[in-house]
């Protein structure tokens, strides 16, 4: 399961369109819809979206063995790690030679990615499931689940509001051999409310687990000679038993 997914998303007049694997949608009054009419600075953020890689403090263009980067805290373009200064981005790599004059369009979409930042969000609302060739996003809209089904294989596609979180986490299962419970928690019922709660419980205690790994792993580079030292490796094991024993009796 893939949340917080980083999304183009931009307000057209009296709705919002975003865009996520492929598809756009528009939201308008709490209802989702796939789009076809694309407005055009989403369809220029998608671009950009689609053709470099966005991480939280920049944006990389890997282009051939050469690697340029926005860094998004600073405001700055870079070539490696060479600041680019004096010139815009395109005509900086042109003139160079580090990009070819058919390429400008790319030069120029890079380029323009500080006035495209404001068209991105992280999507609280949505979550990501893959498996056996499918790709399923699910979206939670006040009391309502949308589910937007693609299959890589057949490249067929279906979306559709689901009857209720039950059968939403049911079709996703189904497609791709992934839960969608614990995303639904607040809104599935019955059974699957009660796996929703031991899902969330088991996720708490492998977040325990992985911060105790963390900390042994720190331990390991210190002398095992000193009591101490072993003493709290071996009190680290033993917590890290205890949670994953709680995780063996959930299961």
């Amino acid at each position: 399961m893939k949340t917080n997914i980083l999304a183009p998303f931009i307000k057209v007049e009296d709705s919002f369109q975003f865009y996520v694997n492929g598809r756009t949608f528009e939201m308008k009054e709490n209802t989702l819809n796939v789009v076809e009419k694309i407005d055009q600075t989403l369809k220029t953020t998608i671009a950009a979206f689609e053709s470099f890689e966005f991480s939280d403090s920049s944006i990389k263009w890997y282009h051939g063995a050469l690697k340029f980067a926005f860094d998004i805290n600073e405001n700055v373009f870079k070539h490696n790690d060479s600041l680019i200064e004096g010139n815009t981005f395109a005509n900086h790599v042109l003139s160079a030679g580090m990009v070819r004059y058919n390429e400008k369009p790319k030069a120029e979409l890079f380029e323009s990615l500080p006035n495209l930042l404001s068209n991105f969000i992280v999507l609280d609302f949505a979550a990501t499931f893959e498996g056996n060739s499918n790709i399923v996003d699910v979206f939670k809209l006040d009391e309502k689940v949308y589910v937007s089904r693609f299959n890589t294989e057949n490249r067929l596609a279906n979306f559709f509001v689901a009857e209720n979180a039950n059968a939403a986490a049911e079709y996703v299962t189904e497609k791709t051999g992934e839960s969608a419970i614990s995303f639904l928690a607040e809104l599935v019922e019955g059974e699957a409310k009660e796996l929703a709660e031991k899902e969330a419980k088991i996720a708490e205690y492998n977040e325990m687990i992985a911060f105790l790994k963390d900390q042994r792993g720190i331990l390991a580079e210190a002398d095992k000679s000193i009591a101490e030292i072993k003493a709290a490796d071996q009190l680290i094991n033993e917590e890290i038993k205890t949670w994953e024993d709680k995780i063996a009796e959930l299961s």
